[in-house]
């Protein structure tokens, strides 16, 4: 199509008169062309800001042809998204439907920018879901915008759909987007799926998020969770500080039904270079009768011993702790529970 191919040159080269010119010449002399130079027209109007000449010639194709296909259809949507035009868009995804015509990459594409633009987040979020399922890889940019507005109209579940599509779909991602869904997710309190994006990218989050995401989690996280919570922090190279510690226990001590989990965390934390403070290990002497004052007391020597072994260089936190008695002797008689303390507790 030799006029076709003329009009796409001018096109391209950003002459739209000329392109026009040989546009409204195609149309005197009746040269059959199934429509193309209206999708070469159409595509040339929005791509230098005639949009009202855009919609025009889509209104004029869409009364002209009832021969359609993919390109057209993605032409026409490009000048009515333009345009904003959203009741003639519907009418476009209809037909579509009807002609039994599947949207490609560029359909999905121009639909979520849209949607965007118009602030249409979860009709946005949807179309990429379909798009997904299509099995056409989204934009990296296009879904972190998506992810972003989602999060801030609280629609924080539908984030971390799109954080999970983009991450399933890309082998290489933004480091900055596990931190963003992670914000996200707190702020939502969805405490399981942000211990997930902490678990699988702990090393590409900065440490005052993860210590953000730790208080959240062992003040308000799955209960069961928590021990899990604290060997992924560990293992990354975090240090848990005498705050989460407290916490963690004072969560399991209020559920005595968890004592198994608290036994197994007063067990781990002693290998690892742990104490606890004088406040929780006056709260674990209170309680000692969920577990028995002997196996209590086995525990917090246990946590002596370390303290003892740190205490030549200072506190395991570095800051001086001064362990000098374990508050309570092998048989379960307290002690001296006051000459155990940290002089800056975390």
């Amino acid at each position: 199509m030799p006029y076709c191919m003329l009009m796409d040159g001018h096109a391209k080269a950003g002459d739209v008169l000329a392109a026009k010119s040989v546009f409204d010449e195609i149309k005197k002399k009746n040269v059959r062309t199934d429509g193309y130079c209206y999708s070469i027209m159409i595509s040339a109007f929005c791509r230098y800001g005639h949009l009202e000449d855009a919609k025009q010639l889509a209104y004029e194709f869409e009364a002209k042809y009832d021969k359609y296909d993919v390109v057209l259809l993605n032409s026409m949507l490009i000048a009515y998204c333009k345009a904003g035009e959203m009741e003639e868009i519907m009418k476009l995804m209809k037909k579509m439907d009807e002609l039994a015509i599947s949207p490609d990459w560029n359909t999905f594409n121009i639909l979520v920018k849209y949607f965007c633009k118009e602030k249409l987040y979860l009709l946005a979020y949807r179309t990429l879901g379909d798009m997904h399922n299509k099995g056409y890889q989204p934009e990296e940019g296009l879904c972190s915008a998506l992810i972003y507005h989602l999060g801030k109209t609280g629609n924080h579940s539908e984030a971390f759909s799109v954080y999970n599509i983009l991450r399933y779909n890309k082998r290489t991602m933004c480091r900055a987007l596990h931190e963003k869904i992670l914000h996200i997710l707190l702020a939502g309190r969805l405490l399981k799926e942000a211990y997930v994006v902490v678990k699988d990218n702990v090393s590409l989050i900065s440490r005052p998020a993860v210590k953000k995401f730790a208080i959240i989690f062992m003040r308000a996280g799955n209960i069961n969770l928590i021990n899990d919570v604290v060997k992924v922090l560990h293992v990354s190279g975090f240090k848990i500080d005498q705050q989460m510690f407290h916490m963690a226990v004072s969560r399991f001590i209020a559920q005595p039904e968890k004592k198994e989990l608290l036994l197994q965390l007063l067990e781990w934390m002693p290998g690892h270079g742990y104490v606890v403070d004088s406040a929780t290990r006056n709260l674990i002497l209170k309680n000692s009768h969920l577990f028995g004052r002997q196996l209590s007391a086995e525990l917090l020597s246990s946590q002596y011993m370390v303290s003892k072994t740190f205490r030549g260089n200072g506190c395991f936190n570095g800051k001086g702790c001064s362990c000098v008695d374990c508050g309570l002797n092998l048989s379960g008689e307290e002690v001296a529970i006051e000459n155990w303390s940290c002089e800056e507790d975390n």
